[in-house]
């Protein structure tokens, strides 16, 4: 189920960039109007270069940032998924508990990083199946 919500998300912001791309590159004037979309894009690349060549510092826009879906982790055995501000992973039955909520953000496709959402630390799993905090991840 994670998977297919890292899939999801990705596929949003794959769109999302795609939109901005076709939303550039429409040209559209209106005689009633004064200046087009054109013409001010135009008067826009010209306005950042400076006098004799030079020119000014580009400003990068921020790309949209695309958030994980926060949610709790249940187990069938009516355990709740914790982790707690020293690091330490346990299961829990109270559900009203904040280091009960985990950020899924995905990585790329079928890859998620769990992240606890108090303690900002990411939950990982090595080869052989324990699972342990750390404070970065190496995919994002």
């Amino acid at each position: 189920m994670a998977a297919a919500i890292a899939s999801s998300l990705i596929r949003q912001k794959r769109q999302a960039r795609e939109r901005e791309k076709s939303n550039a590159c429409k040209c559209v004037s209106s005689p009633s109007k004064g200046k087009g979309n054109c013409e001010k894009n135009k008067l826009n690349v010209f306005s950042r270069v400076k006098l004799f060549g030079s020119k000014k510092r580009r400003r990068r826009r921020p790309e949209p940032q695309l958030k994980g879906i926060v949610t709790k982790l249940y187990s069938r055995q009516g355990y709740h998924l914790q982790l707690q501000a020293d690091g330490t992973i346990d299961g829990t039955k109270e559900e009203e508990s904040s280091y009960t909520l985990f950020n899924l953000i995905p990585v790329g496709l079928r890859v998620v990083a769990i992240q606890g959402v108090q303690t900002k630390l990411y939950l990982a799993m090595n080869s052989d199946g324990y699972l342990y905090t750390s404070v970065s991840t190496f995919y994002i």
